[in-house]
């Protein structure tokens, strides 16, 4: 059964649909803004640093890693004070409103997602940024088309950005399954996909193959492997 179909049947049911979606690297790419990042603090090494040139003009079309210390070394950067310095930049940086504008969506993300909501899905943003982007977050989702701030969407963030992504997510599974019946989750993150379909294993779970942690577990069984997520539909 699709997952169209099978939000329709769930609502035949009286029933709630629920489809759980990461942002970051799901939903959204966030490279530009790494780009942007880099690119500013790049600047700041002008006179004490004399590869800053060529790395400027790199830094805005640099294919992007997930870590950001290979991101980093890309740019030319091989003094270990220094890089600690760019991750340093980066890491203040990169879950500020400013930045976070930034972001494009990923191929079929948008469309993806209002098919779903269309269906009457009611989509459930689970995402490890801290709350004090929710409002940049569903700024930048009005700007990309993607339902957000409606009935029948959910944003779902950190209050604590220390707390780390996997307990964090564990712990909203488990009242999200409350709210409904969960056709649909998504994440890169192949651990979290895993902890997706072990909480709700009648839901079709896929990690979407863009980028993700080098340290990551295997997928599990039962889980699928998506280019992007208008696979889904």
């Amino acid at each position: 059964m699709s997952v169209l179909a099978r939000i329709a049947a769930v609502r035949a049911s009286g029933r709630l649909p629920l489809a759980i979606l990461d942002i970051d690297l799901t939903l959204v790419d966030n490279a530009p803004r790494t780009r942007a990042i880099l690119g500013d603090w790049l600047l700041t090494l002008r006179g004490r640093w004399p590869g800053a040139e060529a790395a400027i003009a790199h830094a805005q079309t640099m294919p992007i890693v997930f870590s950001a210390a290979a991101n980093v070394r890309a740019l030319g950067v091989d003094d270990e004070a220094l890089l600690r310095e760019g991750l340093a930049f980066w890491w203040e940086r990169f879950f500020t409103a400013r930045y976070a504008v930034l972001d494009v969506p990923c191929p079929g993300a948008v469309e993806a997602a209002r098919a779903l909501a269309a269906a009457g899905a009611t989509l459930v943003y689970l995402t490890a940024r801290p709350s004090t982007l929710a409002d940049a977050t569903a700024n930048r989702f009005r700007e990309l088309g993607l339902p957000v701030a409606e009935v029948g969407t959910v944003l779902v963030m950190k209050d604590d950005p220390k707390e780390a992504d996997g307990a964090f997510k564990a712990r909203a599974l488990s009242w999200i399954g409350a709210l409904g019946e969960v056709v649909l989750c998504a994440d890169n993150e192949p651990g979290h996909v895993n902890a997706m379909h072990a909480a709700f294993p009648g839901a079709l779970a896929v990690q979407v193959a863009t980028r993700h942690s080098p340290a990551a577990p295997p997928l599990a069984a039962g889980a699928r492997v998506v280019a992007h997520l208008g696979e889904v539909l």
